[in-house]
Protein backbone atom coordinates (compact mmCIF):
# COMPACT_ATOMS: atom_id res chain seq x y z
CA UNK A 1 0.00 0.00 0.00
CA UNK A 2 1.51 3.42 -0.88
CA UNK A 3 2.60 5.48 2.15
CA UNK A 4 2.32 9.33 2.07
CA UNK A 5 5.88 9.82 0.83
CA UNK A 6 5.54 7.22 -2.09
CA UNK A 7 2.55 8.78 -3.37
CA UNK A 8 4.69 12.32 -3.14
CA UNK A 9 6.84 10.72 -5.40
CA UNK A 10 4.73 9.77 -7.54
CA UNK A 11 3.94 13.08 -8.77
CA UNK A 12 7.41 12.95 -9.83
CA UNK A 13 7.53 9.80 -11.61
CA UNK A 14 5.37 9.80 -14.84
CA UNK A 15 6.01 5.80 -15.69
CA UNK A 16 5.13 5.24 -11.82
CA UNK A 17 2.03 7.00 -12.15
CA UNK A 18 1.34 5.91 -15.19
CA UNK A 19 1.28 2.43 -14.17
CA UNK A 20 -0.23 2.69 -10.59
CA UNK A 21 -3.30 4.33 -12.31
CA UNK A 22 -3.75 0.90 -14.37
CA UNK A 23 -2.82 -1.20 -11.33
CA UNK A 24 -5.29 0.75 -8.75
CA UNK A 25 -7.92 0.40 -12.17
CA UNK A 26 -7.53 -3.45 -12.62
CA UNK A 27 -8.38 -4.42 -8.65
CA UNK A 28 -9.53 -2.45 -5.30
CA UNK A 29 -9.53 1.29 -5.82
CA UNK A 30 -10.49 1.86 -1.95
CA UNK A 31 -7.54 4.22 -0.33
CA UNK A 32 -6.41 3.26 2.81
CA UNK A 33 -5.37 5.98 5.22
CA UNK A 34 -3.76 3.93 7.59
CA UNK A 35 -0.50 4.07 5.35
CA UNK A 36 2.86 2.65 7.06
CA UNK A 37 5.05 5.26 8.57
CA UNK A 38 7.82 7.45 6.73
CA UNK A 39 8.22 10.71 7.35
CA UNK A 40 8.23 13.27 5.05
CA UNK A 41 9.74 16.85 5.63
CA UNK A 42 7.70 20.01 4.71
CA UNK A 43 9.29 22.60 4.56
CA UNK A 44 8.13 26.33 3.87
CA UNK A 45 10.89 29.42 3.77
CA UNK A 46 11.45 32.78 2.18
CA UNK A 47 14.63 35.02 1.75
CA UNK A 48 13.66 37.91 2.40
CA UNK A 49 15.99 40.93 1.19
CA UNK A 50 14.76 43.85 3.37
CA UNK A 51 15.28 42.11 6.67
CA UNK A 52 18.11 41.04 8.72
CA UNK A 53 15.63 38.15 10.37
CA UNK A 54 14.63 35.11 8.05
CA UNK A 55 12.18 32.49 9.01
CA UNK A 56 11.51 29.00 7.72
CA UNK A 57 8.90 26.53 9.06
CA UNK A 58 9.75 22.91 8.86
CA UNK A 59 7.39 19.72 9.75
CA UNK A 60 7.21 16.54 8.74
CA UNK A 61 4.23 14.82 7.39
CA UNK A 62 2.67 10.98 6.93
CA UNK A 63 -0.36 8.64 7.92
CA UNK A 64 0.06 6.33 10.60
CA UNK A 65 -2.29 3.52 12.04
CA UNK A 66 -4.14 6.31 13.42
CA UNK A 67 -5.17 7.74 10.34
CA UNK A 68 -5.13 11.48 9.05
CA UNK A 69 -5.55 13.15 12.77
CA UNK A 70 -3.38 10.70 14.60
CA UNK A 71 -0.43 12.86 15.51
CA UNK A 72 -2.60 15.84 16.46
CA UNK A 73 -2.11 16.36 20.08
CA UNK A 74 1.47 14.62 19.99
CA UNK A 75 4.08 17.16 18.60
CA UNK A 76 6.54 14.62 18.67
CA UNK A 77 5.11 13.54 15.37
CA UNK A 78 4.91 16.94 13.73
CA UNK A 79 8.70 17.96 13.97
CA UNK A 80 11.87 17.00 14.06
CA UNK A 81 12.57 16.97 17.71
CA UNK A 82 16.84 18.01 17.19
CA UNK A 83 16.77 19.27 13.47
CA UNK A 84 19.50 21.37 11.98
CA UNK A 85 18.29 23.82 9.24
CA UNK A 86 21.45 25.48 8.04
CA UNK A 87 21.58 28.39 5.57
CA UNK A 88 24.58 28.94 2.60
CA UNK A 89 24.95 32.05 0.77
CA UNK A 90 27.64 31.28 -2.58
CA UNK A 91 28.26 33.97 -4.97
CA UNK A 92 28.10 34.53 -8.51
CA UNK A 93 31.06 32.09 -9.46
CA UNK A 94 30.26 29.49 -6.75
CA UNK A 95 32.11 31.37 -3.57
CA UNK A 96 30.85 30.37 -0.03
CA UNK A 97 30.12 34.20 1.20
CA UNK A 98 28.70 32.66 4.69
CA UNK A 99 27.16 29.41 6.04
CA UNK A 100 24.83 30.08 9.19
CA UNK A 101 22.32 27.48 11.39
CA UNK A 102 18.34 28.32 11.94
CA UNK A 103 17.30 28.38 15.34
CA UNK A 104 14.10 26.52 16.56
CA UNK A 105 11.32 30.01 18.01
CA UNK A 106 8.06 30.17 19.01
CA UNK A 107 8.16 33.56 18.48
CA UNK A 108 5.44 33.26 15.69
CA UNK A 109 1.79 32.73 16.74
CA UNK A 110 -0.02 29.63 16.05
CA UNK A 111 -3.49 30.15 14.93
CA UNK A 112 -5.85 27.92 16.85
CA UNK A 113 -7.12 24.65 14.80
CA UNK A 114 -7.02 20.97 15.30
CA UNK A 115 -3.40 20.14 15.57
CA UNK A 116 -0.86 20.55 18.36
CA UNK A 117 -1.44 23.67 20.66
CA UNK A 118 2.41 23.90 21.69
CA UNK A 119 3.96 26.61 19.89
CA UNK A 120 4.06 27.47 16.35
CA UNK A 121 7.65 25.99 16.01
CA UNK A 122 9.64 27.71 13.02
CA UNK A 123 13.54 28.32 13.01
CA UNK A 124 14.93 31.95 12.82
CA UNK A 125 17.86 32.97 11.61
CA UNK A 126 19.31 36.63 12.36
CA UNK A 127 21.79 38.01 10.56
CA UNK A 128 22.64 41.95 11.55
CA UNK A 129 23.39 44.08 8.64
CA UNK A 130 21.87 41.56 5.58
CA UNK A 131 19.37 44.03 4.58
CA UNK A 132 21.95 46.72 3.61
CA UNK A 133 24.50 44.06 2.09
CA UNK A 134 24.44 45.46 -1.47
CA UNK A 135 25.60 42.30 -2.49
CA UNK A 136 23.15 40.26 -0.90
CA UNK A 137 20.69 39.62 -4.27
CA UNK A 138 23.22 38.63 -6.07
CA UNK A 139 23.65 35.43 -4.00
CA UNK A 140 22.62 32.28 -4.39
CA UNK A 141 21.14 30.55 -0.87
CA UNK A 142 20.75 27.03 -0.12
CA UNK A 143 18.96 24.83 2.75
CA UNK A 144 19.97 21.72 4.33
CA UNK A 145 18.63 19.88 6.36
CA UNK A 146 19.68 17.44 9.03
CA UNK A 147 18.17 15.24 11.54
CA UNK A 148 20.37 15.62 13.92
CA UNK A 149 24.02 17.56 14.23
CA UNK A 150 26.68 15.25 11.86
CA UNK A 151 23.70 13.25 9.86
CA UNK A 152 23.03 12.84 6.67
CA UNK A 153 21.10 15.43 4.55
CA UNK A 154 17.68 14.71 4.23
CA UNK A 155 16.01 17.81 2.11
CA UNK A 156 17.61 20.34 0.48
CA UNK A 157 16.72 23.72 -1.54
CA UNK A 158 17.87 26.59 -3.40
CA UNK A 159 17.05 30.12 -4.65
CA UNK A 160 18.10 33.58 -5.86
CA UNK A 161 17.19 36.21 -4.06
CA UNK A 162 14.74 39.16 -5.33
CA UNK A 163 15.64 42.41 -5.85
CA UNK A 164 14.26 45.49 -3.83
CA UNK A 165 11.18 46.65 -5.56
CA UNK A 166 11.90 50.51 -7.50
CA UNK A 167 8.50 52.67 -7.82
CA UNK A 168 8.38 55.00 -10.50
CA UNK A 169 4.39 56.63 -10.61
CA UNK A 170 3.96 57.14 -7.49
CA UNK A 171 7.24 58.99 -6.37
CA UNK A 172 8.35 56.97 -3.16
CA UNK A 173 8.88 60.58 -2.06
CA UNK A 174 7.42 63.50 -1.23
CA UNK A 175 3.31 63.69 -1.55
CA UNK A 176 1.31 61.85 -4.19
CA UNK A 177 -2.52 62.54 -5.03
CA UNK A 178 -3.93 60.41 -7.11
CA UNK A 179 -6.12 61.19 -10.45
CA UNK A 180 -7.96 58.07 -9.74
CA UNK A 181 -11.26 60.09 -11.35
CA UNK A 182 -9.38 61.04 -14.71
CA UNK A 183 -10.46 59.55 -17.97
CA UNK A 184 -7.74 56.52 -17.46
CA UNK A 185 -7.62 56.36 -14.27
CA UNK A 186 -4.51 56.27 -12.04
CA UNK A 187 -1.16 54.28 -13.42
CA UNK A 188 0.76 52.73 -10.77
CA UNK A 189 4.31 51.82 -12.34
CA UNK A 190 7.61 49.87 -11.24
CA UNK A 191 10.77 49.17 -13.16
CA UNK A 192 10.82 45.26 -13.53
CA UNK A 193 12.69 43.35 -10.62
CA UNK A 194 15.64 41.23 -10.56
CA UNK A 195 15.03 37.64 -9.61
CA UNK A 196 10.74 38.41 -9.62
CA UNK A 197 8.61 36.52 -11.53
CA UNK A 198 5.18 37.50 -9.85
CA UNK A 199 4.35 40.87 -8.71
CA UNK A 200 0.76 41.58 -6.01
CA UNK A 201 -0.18 44.23 -4.04
CA UNK A 202 -3.06 46.02 -2.71
CA UNK A 203 -4.01 49.46 -1.48
CA UNK A 204 -5.53 50.66 1.88
CA UNK A 205 -8.44 53.65 1.82
CA UNK A 206 -8.42 54.94 5.42
CA UNK A 207 -11.36 56.96 6.18
CA UNK A 208 -13.01 57.94 9.38
CA UNK A 209 -16.56 58.99 10.41
CA UNK A 210 -18.83 60.92 12.63
CA UNK A 211 -21.91 62.19 13.48
CA UNK A 212 -22.03 65.56 12.70
CA UNK A 213 -20.64 67.84 15.27
CA UNK A 214 -19.13 65.32 17.11
CA UNK A 215 -15.90 64.81 16.24
CA UNK A 216 -15.03 63.19 19.53
CA UNK A 217 -16.99 60.30 18.52
CA UNK A 218 -15.09 59.74 15.31
CA UNK A 219 -14.30 56.28 14.34
CA UNK A 220 -11.22 55.01 11.82
CA UNK A 221 -12.01 52.91 9.57
CA UNK A 222 -9.58 50.93 7.12
CA UNK A 223 -11.17 49.03 3.60
CA UNK A 224 -8.64 46.95 1.41
CA UNK A 225 -8.37 47.00 -2.29
CA UNK A 226 -6.44 44.28 -3.74
CA UNK A 227 -4.67 44.74 -6.98
CA UNK A 228 -4.76 42.20 -10.02
CA UNK A 229 -1.91 39.37 -9.85
CA UNK A 230 0.90 40.16 -12.63
CA UNK A 231 3.41 37.88 -13.92
CA UNK A 232 6.12 39.61 -14.97
CA UNK A 233 8.37 38.89 -18.34
CA UNK A 234 12.00 38.85 -16.97
CA UNK A 235 13.74 37.91 -14.34
CA UNK A 236 17.56 40.28 -15.11
CA UNK A 237 15.55 43.74 -13.81
CA UNK A 238 16.78 46.71 -15.74
CA UNK A 239 14.05 49.24 -16.83
CA UNK A 240 11.08 47.41 -18.19
CA UNK A 241 8.06 48.58 -16.08
CA UNK A 242 5.31 47.03 -14.84
CA UNK A 243 2.38 48.62 -14.45
CA UNK A 244 -1.50 48.24 -12.92
CA UNK A 245 -4.31 50.82 -13.08
CA UNK A 246 -6.31 52.33 -10.59
CA UNK A 247 -9.78 52.97 -12.46
CA UNK A 248 -12.51 55.15 -11.85
CA UNK A 249 -15.51 52.76 -12.17
CA UNK A 250 -13.45 49.93 -10.68
CA UNK A 251 -12.36 51.34 -7.70
CA UNK A 252 -15.40 53.63 -6.81
CA UNK A 253 -17.68 50.69 -7.62
CA UNK A 254 -15.28 48.97 -4.79
CA UNK A 255 -16.05 51.52 -2.42
CA UNK A 256 -19.61 51.67 -2.54
CA UNK A 257 -19.95 48.00 -2.02
CA UNK A 258 -17.53 47.74 0.47
CA UNK A 259 -18.74 50.94 2.37
CA UNK A 260 -22.38 50.78 3.70
CA UNK A 261 -24.58 53.48 3.10
CA UNK A 262 -23.86 56.26 5.94
CA UNK A 263 -26.76 56.47 8.34
CA UNK A 264 -28.60 59.44 8.96
CA UNK A 265 -26.58 62.07 10.70
CA UNK A 266 -23.15 60.82 9.83
CA UNK A 267 -20.50 62.25 7.95
CA UNK A 268 -17.09 60.64 6.81
CA UNK A 269 -13.96 61.77 5.75
CA UNK A 270 -11.10 60.32 3.65
CA UNK A 271 -7.92 60.23 5.68
CA UNK A 272 -5.42 58.83 2.59
CA UNK A 273 -3.95 55.51 1.34
CA UNK A 274 -1.34 53.20 1.46
CA UNK A 275 0.58 51.18 -1.28
CA UNK A 276 1.71 48.00 -0.40
CA UNK A 277 3.16 45.93 -3.55
CA UNK A 278 5.42 42.82 -3.45
CA UNK A 279 7.17 40.71 -5.73
CA UNK A 280 8.42 37.24 -5.25
CA UNK A 281 10.53 34.57 -7.33
CA UNK A 282 10.58 32.30 -10.18
CA UNK A 283 9.72 28.93 -7.95
CA UNK A 284 7.01 31.04 -5.51
CA UNK A 285 5.24 31.90 -9.01
CA UNK A 286 4.82 28.66 -9.82
CA UNK A 287 4.25 27.30 -6.74
CA UNK A 288 1.14 29.73 -6.53
CA UNK A 289 -0.09 28.98 -10.12
CA UNK A 290 -0.14 25.31 -9.71
CA UNK A 291 -2.02 25.40 -5.97
CA UNK A 292 -4.79 27.44 -7.22
CA UNK A 293 -8.48 26.02 -7.17
CA UNK A 294 -9.06 23.84 -10.33
CA UNK A 295 -12.19 25.00 -12.36
CA UNK A 296 -11.97 21.85 -14.61
CA UNK A 297 -13.52 18.64 -13.64
CA UNK A 298 -10.13 17.28 -12.39
CA UNK A 299 -10.21 18.82 -8.81
CA UNK A 300 -6.60 17.84 -7.91
CA UNK A 301 -3.64 20.18 -8.38
CA UNK A 302 -0.43 19.20 -9.81
CA UNK A 303 2.20 18.99 -7.02
CA UNK A 304 5.19 21.10 -7.11
CA UNK A 305 7.91 21.28 -4.81
CA UNK A 306 11.82 22.43 -5.28
CA UNK A 307 12.68 20.47 -2.05
CA UNK A 308 14.77 17.69 -2.99
CA UNK A 309 13.83 15.06 -0.83
CA UNK A 310 10.58 16.60 1.27
CA UNK A 311 7.50 18.69 -0.17
CA UNK A 312 6.78 22.49 0.40
CA UNK A 313 8.77 25.55 -0.97
CA UNK A 314 12.14 27.77 -0.51
CA UNK A 315 11.71 30.80 -2.29
CA UNK A 316 12.38 34.38 -2.04
CA UNK A 317 10.04 37.43 -1.92
CA UNK A 318 10.29 41.18 -1.40
CA UNK A 319 8.13 44.10 -0.78
CA UNK A 320 7.48 48.30 -0.53
CA UNK A 321 5.21 50.44 1.32
CA UNK A 322 4.37 54.23 0.11
CA UNK A 323 1.88 55.28 2.91
CA UNK A 324 -0.04 58.93 3.05
CA UNK A 325 -1.01 58.80 -0.45
CA UNK A 326 -3.64 61.71 -1.35
CA UNK A 327 -6.44 61.56 -3.63
CA UNK A 328 -6.69 64.62 -6.57
CA UNK A 329 -9.44 67.25 -6.08
CA UNK A 330 -11.19 65.83 -9.06
CA UNK A 331 -11.34 62.47 -7.54
CA UNK A 332 -12.02 63.88 -4.04
CA UNK A 333 -14.84 65.74 -5.69
CA UNK A 334 -16.02 62.09 -7.27
CA UNK A 335 -15.57 60.60 -4.35
CA UNK A 336 -18.67 62.73 -2.18
CA UNK A 337 -20.98 63.51 -5.34
CA UNK A 338 -20.56 61.54 -7.97
CA UNK A 339 -23.12 58.43 -8.95
CA UNK A 340 -21.26 56.05 -7.24
CA UNK A 341 -20.69 56.88 -4.12
CA UNK A 342 -22.83 59.78 -3.31
CA UNK A 343 -24.85 57.71 -0.74
CA UNK A 344 -21.40 57.53 1.15
CA UNK A 345 -21.45 60.56 2.49
CA UNK A 346 -17.95 62.06 2.13
CA UNK A 347 -17.66 65.06 3.16
CA UNK A 348 -16.15 68.45 2.30
CA UNK A 349 -15.51 71.69 3.98
CA UNK A 350 -15.91 74.76 2.48
CA UNK A 351 -16.26 78.53 3.63
CA UNK A 352 -16.76 77.53 7.40
CA UNK A 353 -19.27 74.77 6.43
CA UNK A 354 -18.70 70.88 6.06
CA UNK A 355 -20.78 69.72 2.65
CA UNK A 356 -21.70 66.49 1.80
CA UNK A 357 -23.92 65.03 -1.56
CA UNK A 358 -27.14 65.92 -1.72
CA UNK A 359 -30.52 64.84 -3.81
CA UNK A 360 -29.11 66.52 -6.93
CA UNK A 361 -25.47 64.39 -6.53
CA UNK A 362 -23.71 67.92 -5.57
CA UNK A 363 -22.69 69.47 -2.78
CA UNK A 364 -26.38 71.03 -1.72
CA UNK A 365 -26.26 69.53 1.83
CA UNK A 366 -24.24 72.06 3.77
CA UNK A 367 -24.13 71.73 7.94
Amino acid sequence: MLSLGSMIRTYLNPAFAAFAAFALASCDNTLDVTADFERIPVVYGIVNPKSDTQYVRVGRSYLGADGPVGGMNHPDSLYYPNLVVELRATGPAGAEIFTQDYTETTDIPKEPGLFTSVGHRVYRLVRPGFSQNPSRTDYSYEITLRESPGSAIIARSSTPCVDSIRLKQPSYFGLQKLSIASKNGYLIQWNQTKNARIYQGYVDFRYMEMAYGSIQDSVQRVIRYPLPYITGGSLVGGTSIVSTTLDYRGFYNFLRASIPAAPLGTIRWFRGMDLYLSAGSDALATYISVSQPSNSINQDPPFFTNIIGGAGIFASKTNIFKPYLGLSNTSLDSLGNSNLTCALQFGRASAGDTCACGPQRTWDRCF
